[in-house]
């Protein structure tokens, strides 16, 4: 028969009627069955029929129900009757219709969570009850327990049950045989040390981490790169996984993962009553798991509303209807003010390369010698006056405009130009000479009907239409963005106590041994 498959006729075993296989293992399945006449639901664990013609097989099955029958305890599942013979063995016990823990993990671990303070003081409770009855679990993992939805429990699977062993019994016991499932043994199992309650503990721990955060404290890519974490690697913190578990649980979950047993909890009592003290998260994982998933619908509403604006604005622009204006204001960042600074630093270089070069005033080079500006002091110059030996502005640099009484003068004298009050010196003049001043024309100076030959001469000797412009201003507009800190990698120090890596000799082989 095949998992969840019926034969007709409902197939019976013993006195039992089989319903449905729950599972399979290697050996063994779980089925859910009924007594005959009686009809109470029970749960069944039958030997396959391979596995019934093996001596060692139908001891274990013995064992467990041996151990599962001295429990008598909340956390555990009542055990009821044995069967072996040459047809059959099998042993019955309640039916319990609840998920394991790991189908809690994989599927509503924000639930699981929610009751994680419960949950951990229960099963401490319970495997401190089974080592005060002298028995060692020593296959913890969330595939063995049983989880409701308010976070009662039920521990199943007692095959790899040894005895509590005392003082002598540590002392003159041979090594330990490697049993149990790799991603929850303890470091001394892979050591082949003596067992005691805190190696239960190691993997109840590793089952706690496990819940906090969804994940296993250790993964390696090979059988022997994960055993040799166990033994000698400290795993990552849990509230670096899940920032929502608090410093406190995250301390007791780590001291009961100290690869050291004497560093962990002297017992599971003592483990219990630190979680019953504490508090595990720092929000209701689940009350958080529903407002994520509110927000993550109305962004998704938000979305699809949005699409429905755009469809709407396509449809009244083909009606030729304007789109209404959103006067929702944008946050400007940082980038888009930045961007803009630089759209407007642009349009400044394009509209200054637009200005025309400005040609610079070249001095005026003085009056007649023997005239006297009124109001100037004799034989002192005039304000902008050009004295000979004075040194002329050089190429490039502002020259200053000359300014008389009722005069202004923008540079160079220009043909033809009138201008108010007294003729100067060196003005071009419309008409004939100015009576009182010598016949020969001076530097600069035009006659009417003067024909003008090549480029006024300046005093320096530079032509006008030489003399280069004022070269267009430029701005610029920088930024310096502050770099980010390189995050610095937090790194935990080595403990000193703590044991080194497995050698290739402790652990070759261990995995013919290991689920």
């Amino acid at each position: 028969m095949t998992e969840g498959q019926l034969t007709e006729g409902q197939p019976t075993v013993g006195s039992f009627t089989l319903h449905n296989c729950i599972s399979t293992g290697n050996s063994t399945q779980i089925w859910e069955v009924s007594e005959q006449g009686i009809g109470a639901r029970l749960a069944m664990k039958l030997l396959l029929e391979e596995s019934h013609k093996l001596s060692e097989e139908k001891a274990v099955l013995k064992h467990e129900f041996k151990v599962g029958k001295s429990l008598t305890h909340p956390g555990f599942l009542t055990f009821h009757q044995i069967e072996v013979n040459r047809d059959h063995g099998f042993f019955t016990m309640d039916f319990a219709s609840f998920p394991s823990l790991k189908q809690h993990i994989t599927s509503s671990l924000p639930r699981v969570q929610s009751n994680f303070s419960k949950l951990a003081v229960s099963l401490c409770e319970s495997f401190h009850f089974m080592h005060e009855h002298g028995w060692l679990h020593r296959d913890i993992k969330p595939d063995n327990i049983l989880v409701t939805n308010i976070g009662e429990v039920k521990v199943i699977d007692f095959s790899l049950s040894t005895r509590v062993k005392g003082g002598l019994g540590k002392l003159f016991s041979r090594k330990q045989a490697i049993q149990g499932t790799r991603n929850y043994i303890a470091p001394e199992t892979l050591l082949k040390k003596p067992a005691d309650q805190r190696t239960d503990q190691y993997s109840l721990g590793v089952t706690l981490f496990e819940v906090l955060t969804g994940s296993l404290p250790f993964a390696g890519t090979t059988p022997m790169e994960l055993l040799a974490k166990h033994v000698g690697e400290a795993p990552a913190p849990p509230s670096t996984i899940n920032p929502n578990v608090t410093l406190e649980a995250e301390k007791l979950v780590l001291k009961m993962l100290a690869k050291k047993p004497g560093d962990r909890f002297e017992t599971m009592r003592e483990a219990s009553s630190a979680f019953h003290e504490v508090k595990c998260f720092q929000e209701d994982p689940w009350e958080l798991y529903e407002r994520m998933t509110r927000d993550e619908k109305e962004k998704q509403t938000m979305s699809v509303d949005k699409r429905l604006d755009s469809r709407a604005d396509a449809e009244r622009t083909a009606k030729g209807i304007r789109a209404p204006v959103s006067r929702k204001k944008t946050k400007k960042t940082t980038g888009s003010v930045l961007a803009e600074d630089k759209q407007k630093q642009k349009a400044n270089q394009a509209a200054v390369s637009q200005i025309p070069p400005m040609v610079p005033p070249m001095p005026y080079p003085g009056g007649m010698p023997g005239y006297q500006m009124p109001g100037s002091v004799p034989g002192q110059p005039y304000p902008g006056q050009f004295v000979p030996g004075q040194q002329v502005p050089s190429q490039g640099q502002p020259m200053p405009v000359q300014s008389y009484p009722g005069q202004a003068y923008p540079g160079p004298p220009v043909p033809g130009q009138a201008y108010p009050g007294p003729p100067v010196p060196g003005q071009a003049y419309p008409g004939p000479p100015v009576p009182g001043y010598p016949e020969q024309p001076y530097p600069g100076q035009i006659y009417p009907g003067q024909p003008a030959t090549g480029p006024i001469q300046q005093p320096d000797g530079i032509a006008q239409q030489d003399v280069p412009g004022v070269a267009g201003r430029e701005t610029s507009v920088s930024s310096a963005a502050t770099p980010k800190p390189s995050p610095e990698s937090a790194q935990n120090p080595a403990d000193p106590n703590t044991p080194q890596e497995a050698t290739e000799d402790d652990v070759r082989g261990l995995m013919d041994t290991i689920e």
